[in-house]
């Protein structure tokens, strides 16, 4: 399987990834479930900016497709994504796309420890990120904190590499 190009979001982009964002199939797992506007996210675009956060466009056969992040937030490294094409959703791509990006937090990033939040009706990206490795480590109405250490992303990586094959 080719592996997914990641490139640094631009502001040329911002339109198709509110697009993406505000489209029902995404917006109902995200935290903030309330529609974006063009102003808030040229406002957040700007913030993000003069912060450490990376968002990278997330491309298949130099089709676009999704976004993937990492935050630092409270002395953690907070990791998300999504895929705004459902037939990927549905495939072995999301995890080609993840096993990339985690590469670049572990061996280039020098991460220890990444984490994640999903909403507890999000079965599919529990089950996704149990996968990859994560363990549980907060749970809160709202969403469950996942956190994925270094010596776990190894031991998962090699096998999920070898279902990408």
């Amino acid at each position: 399987m080719k592996k997914p190009l990641l490139n640094r979001l631009t502001k040329e982009e911002l339109s198709l990834v509110r697009e993406w964002r505000n489209s029902d199939h995404i917006k109902k797992f995200a935290l903030n479930q309330k529609e974006i506007t063009k102003e808030q996210q040229s406002a957040w675009f700007e913030k993000i900016q003069q912060s450490e956060d990376e968002y990278f466009i997330i491309s298949i056969d130099e089709k676009k497709c999704g976004l993937i992040w990492f935050n630092k937030i409270e002395q953690k490294i907070l990791t998300g994504f999504y895929i705004y094409n459902e037939e990927l959703q549905n495939s072995l791509t999301p995890f080609n796309i993840v096993t990339t990006f985690h590469e670049y937090l572990f061996l280039k990033k020098k991460f220890n420890k990444i984490y994640c939040k999903i909403m507890p009706d999000n079965k599919r990206a529990i089950r996704f990120n149990l996968a990859l490795g994560y363990k549980v480590v907060e749970e809160k109405s709202e969403y469950s904190l996942y956190e994925l250490g270094y010596e776990n992303y190894k031991k998962s990586d090699k096998k999920i590499r070898k279902l990408l094959k």
